[in-house]
């Protein structure tokens, strides 16, 4: 299959909001503004921007997965990348601050996707295995079919939810607002559904900017306008990130505007074609690295605390380059690392769990050479 710049580019761009995400909530930066300020108003207006990173990211699994051939050896990669980096921290963790290292950590290295160390990546890896069977269904189904089930889905699964938020104690249905496997695997049907139907193409990019300015501002609104109510009737702000969370519908617009307009771009410069081959293969690396829970805790959390009683536009500025610093060191890093695989041959050893699959008594050989 032929690879889209414009997407590579967007799984760069993606990961480079996650970290921002991560400064203004664990790195403490909204925790630390006063109720209403410049500062509120702005750090949740550009969390209101980045929200919709993680969703996007399962949007684009959807919609490259559908078009490419199914191959169990990604998973097996995927994990040995895991591992090289959940033990890897833990043991630099170990030498450089023995006290910090313990027993369970050792046991959430070796076993990270069972041991949640990850929650997106413990999600991830549980909806991979139902991958061909929601590419079957989405291969099989007919357009209205696909299109009733997935309408009527994002209305239980997300308008609902997030309307009566302020009343539930639980997203139900096992969403833990988007905090699941569950709804990544809503988003990946969406995904495929998308490239389907070539419904980026019909889309400009104008009117994908506009979808995307429009539902980030419909978001925020939201935020503050419940918080400005909820804190007059019950006399404390509550219930503002009601349609602000992954599961929300106005998130969700979001990611498929970012998918539609860059799905549409392509880098044609020798010079950016160059950087996107180089750097987007290592987005994954940077979630790794900086959401490993040692570094998690010890070096992002509250680590921009400070940055909330600063001018607004000082503390926008120190979390994008903060954020962007951090994307760029871990990119790099998962750059040798990537370096490294290849010289150990790790990724043809990989691809070798495929053959010996399909040489399996119930293995259909035909039925894996077909694509889409």
């Amino acid at each position: 299959m032929e690879r889209k710049t414009g997407v590579d580019f967007l799984r760069m761009f993606l990961m480079f909001l996650v970290p921002v995400l991560h400064l203004l909530g664990n790195g403490g930066v909204l925790a630390n503004t006063q109720w209403m300020s410049g500062q509120y108003l702005s750090g949740w207006l550009l969390e209101a921007v980045s929200l919709c990173a993680v969703d996007c990211f399962a949007l684009i699994s959807g919609y490259v997965g559908y078009a490419a051939k199914f191959r169990w050896s990604r998973v097996a990669n995927l994990w040995l990348s895991i591992v090289f980096y959940t033990l890897g921290i833990t043991a630099l963790f170990a030498l450089l601050a023995p006290g910090s290292v313990g027993w369970k950590n050792w046991f959430a290295a070796l076993f990270p996707v069972i041991s949640s160390q990850y929650w997106f990546i413990t999600a991830y890896v549980g909806m991979f295995f139902f991958i061909p069977l929601m590419n079957l269904a989405l291969e099989r189904a007919s357009k209205r079919r696909l299109t009733e089930v997935l309408v009527a889905v994002m209305v239980v699964f997300s308008f609902l939810p997030c309307l009566f938020t302020m009343l539930l104690q639980e997203s139900p249905f096992g969403l833990h607002r988007g905090y699941s496997l569950v709804w990544l695997a809503i988003l990946y049907l969406l995904g495929g559904y998308l490239r389907k139907y070539h419904i980026p193409q019909k889309v400009s990019r104008k009117r994908s900017v506009a979808l995307f300015c429009a539902a980030t501002l419909l978001a925020w609104l939201s935020k503050v306008g419940i918080e400005l109510v909820t804190n007059r009737v019950l006399g404390y702000p509550a219930g503002g990130t009601s349609f602000v969370s992954y599961v929300s519908p106005l998130i969700v617009a979001n990611a498929v505007a970012l998918l539609c307009f860059f799905a549409q771009t392509e880098f044609r410069s020798w010079g950016m074609g160059k950087l996107i081959a180089l750097l987007s293969p290592a987005a994954l690396g940077v979630y790794l690295i900086h959401v490993h829970p040692l570094v998690w805790n010890r070096v992002i959390l509250d680590c921009a605390a400070f940055a909330g009683a600063w001018p607004v536009w000082k503390m926008l500025l120190y979390v994008l380059a903060l954020a962007f610093g951090i994307y760029l060191v871990c990119s790099l890093i998962d750059v040798v690392r990537i370096r490294l695989f290849q010289a150990l041959k790790i990724p043809s050893l990989c691809r070798k769990v495929d053959g010996l699959l399909q040489r399996l008594p119930w293995g259909d050989p035909a039925e894996e050479g077909q694509g889409h």
